[in-house]
């Protein structure tokens, strides 16, 4: 029985997940178990179909579902910088930077699709092309000799390996230096608050309560007799603190900070209406581009779509000056 390592061979490694399976590994390992039909494969296509029934001696079968070889394009006059795609290509053939335009590097992509559901502003297309197999670049295939898909394929197998690779070592350094912070923690705990200093504390409270009344008679006396000098002028000296009782009401005070502390209850919404604002931002760039570029159809469309923008604004700021 052929091994899943030698079916994942014969798979081109777009890891587009088109078969249903997270990867192309797991649906090789779902082939090898008995638990997947050899016609899954989209961009394979037939050329895999009869090559997986070559090696496990199966009757070939037709596809249940075929891909056009297509690229990968970002309208860059639209895109936001919001990394989505950055963050779901399996290979790393998208550059950029949060807030920052991004591009697509051609010959890295696989044409899998996976960064055009993420985009919120839908500024992803997929371009058919000719150029198959894919990915187009071949300096990571193992074998110069082999045929160009299988070239293909083991280049873009070992871009995955390497994006895997990177995602692990980045979370274990996470984890590293969480458990450092940790041990930090547990090496330096909190001090308890000193009882003696608490005490004091506790009896200051009562005669602190009693200040507010004692001024206000002394107020009501000094209108009653105001030739009398006013015994508030001169307070008695408060005692001095040490500063252990300053650094203890300094954390009180920042805990009691921290406690009354409330998370917006709002964020969500705040969030969905950042994204729908940035949707709006894209889709008016986008009829300026189609009415300075387009074709004449885009153009006509684009131009009325304008018009309309345009006076749905000035409605809607007539509405505002009425309401102020």
């Amino acid at each position: 029985m052929p091994t899943a390592a030698q079916i994942n061979a014969l798979l081109p490694q777009t890891q587009c997940r088109e078969c249903g399976f997270s990867g192309c590994l797991p649906y090789a390992q779902a082939i090898a178990g008995g638990q997947a039909p050899i016609n899954l494969c989209a961009p394979g296509g037939a050329i895999v179909i009869r090559d997986l029934a070559q090696l496990l001696r199966q009757p070939e079968i037709a596809p249940a579902k075929t891909q056009t070889p297509a690229l990968a394009w970002i309208d860059e006059a639209v895109c936001i910088g919001c990394t989505a795609c950055i963050r779901a290509c399996p290979v790393d053939a998208i550059m950029g930077a949060s807030k920052q335009m991004h591009t697509v590097l051609a010959d890295e992509c696989t044409g899998c699709g996976l960064c055009v559901a993420p985009c919120p502003v839908d500024c992803i297309y997929m371009r058919p092309t000719a150029a198959a197999p894919l990915p187009q670049a071949r300096v990571l295939s193992k074998d110069s000799h082999a045929a160009e898909r299988f070239q293909a394929a083991q280049h873009a197998q070992a871009r995955y390996e390497n994006q895997t690779a990177r995602k692990q070592r980045t979370e274990a350094e996470r984890k590293q230096k969480a458990a450092a912070y940790q041990a930090k923690l547990a090496a330096h705990p909190r001090q308890p608050e000193n009882e003696g200093n608490a005490l004091e504390r506790n009896q200051n409270e009562p005669n602190k309560r009693n200040e507010f009344p004692k001024k206000q008679n002394e107020r009501n006396e000094l209108r009653q007799n105001p030739n009398e000098p006013n015994k508030s002028q001169h307070p008695p000296k408060s005692p001095s603190l040490s500063p252990a009782d300053l650094i203890a009401q300094a954390m009180q005070r920042a805990q009691k900070q921290s406690n009354e502390r409330i998370v917006p209850s709002n964020h969500s919404d705040f969030r969905q209406n950042q994204i729908r604002e940035a949707q709006q931002r894209a889709t008016y760039r986008r009829y300026q581009r189609d009415a300075q570029y387009g074709t004449p159809a885009e153009k006509a469309a684009a131009i009325e779509w304008l018009r309309q923008h345009k006076a749905e604004q000035e409605a809607r700021e007539a509405a505002n000056q009425q309401a102020a």
